[in-house]
């Protein structure tokens, strides 16, 4: 699992939200935060073996990964420590039209030789890795094809990954032909400027299989012999956060566990759901996958 950009993710409730003058957090609570280590805790909440490699900013890339052991104690960390704290990310809770405003970290700074550290470590767990994710954004100072190299990384000792991301990150990532990819229906017809058929079929020829979301009306899993369609449906709604991370989660777990690819879908869709019926931001049940998978069978 590689989580270049870590956070300390904080839901906080305000009554309202007004310029020039001093707005009060009514109650705040936080989680160990960032795309890549939401899907750690959702792979290790079915009991798949977990090392997440990033950096570690301060005081704050400790509470992140000390956070994240105290729901998971089984998962394992590696990469730079660096002094410049990690991430914050604010979820603003209101009652107004301000409810649910996030307000990103940039993350601390990092430079060439933190990438080369973390490269290496990374090398030396890739004799023991099944399949690789490669999720959320990177911090500033990090090369622009950061993912590109670690999917080659990947590739030279014959383990798979599978991407999840965004912008330039995305551009050179696929360059390097990551087995999988995830995205959602906005994201892809916006990075190839084309509907969404057509979108489709140009993302193919960069991944063997593509994961498209597309919110409520469920998962597109394509590849170039087959086409499936998941839908896990819930009536209540607690947290959305992490919905698509958990979904990586499900699909990653799926291929580790060689299901057929109707399957997968089903799996992923279900964790993308089951991740809404939990308080915890970006986390998910084994009991609520279950029931969704069956759910659409």
């Amino acid at each position: 699992m590689v989580c270049p950009n870590p956070s300390v993710d904080i839901y906080a409730w305000v009554e309202g939200f007004e310029n020039g003058i001093p707005n009060r957090i009514k109650k705040e609570e936080r989680y160990p935060g960032g795309k890549g280590l939401h899907v750690a805790m959702a792979l290790a909440e079915m009991e798949i073996p977990v090392t997440v490699a990033g950096f570690w900013g301060g005081e704050a890339g400790s509470w992140i990964k000390k956070a994240c052991n105290q729901y998971y104690p089984s998962i394992s960390f590696i990469g730079p420590e660096l002094d410049n704290w990690s991430r914050s990310c604010y979820t603003f809770k209101s009652p107004d039209s301000f409810d649910d405003t996030e307000i990103l970290g940039p993350g601390p700074e990092v430079t060439e030789s933190d990438f080369r550290m973390l490269q290496s470590e990374i090398d030396l767990e890739l004799p023991y890795t099944e399949m690789m994710a490669l999720c959320g954004s990177w911090p500033k100072g990090s090369p622009e094809n950061g993912y590109g190299l670690i999917i080659e990384q990947g590739k030279d000792q014959g383990v798979p990954s599978f991407l999840d991301c965004t912008g330039v990150q995305l551009k050179n990532g696929l360059d390097a032909e990551p087995f999988g990819v995830h995205l959602n229906k906005k994201e892809i017809t916006e990075f190839f400027k084309s509907d969404f058929e057509s979108s489709k079929e140009q993302l193919l020829l960069s991944c063997r299989v593509a994961a498209v979301t597309d919110g409520s009306k469920g998962l597109h899993l394509i590849s170039n012999e087959e086409t499936h369609h998941a839908l896990a449906k819930i009536e209540k709604v607690i947290s959305t956060i992490g919905s698509g991370d958990c979904l990586t989660a499900g699909m990653i777990a799926g291929y580790m566990k060689n299901l057929p690819m109707a399957d997968i879908a089903k799996l992923g869709a279900a964790c993308g759901a089951a991740n809404c019926l939990r308080k915890d931001l970006g986390m998910l049940y084994a009991k609520d996958v279950e029931e969704l998978v069956n759910q659409q069978s």
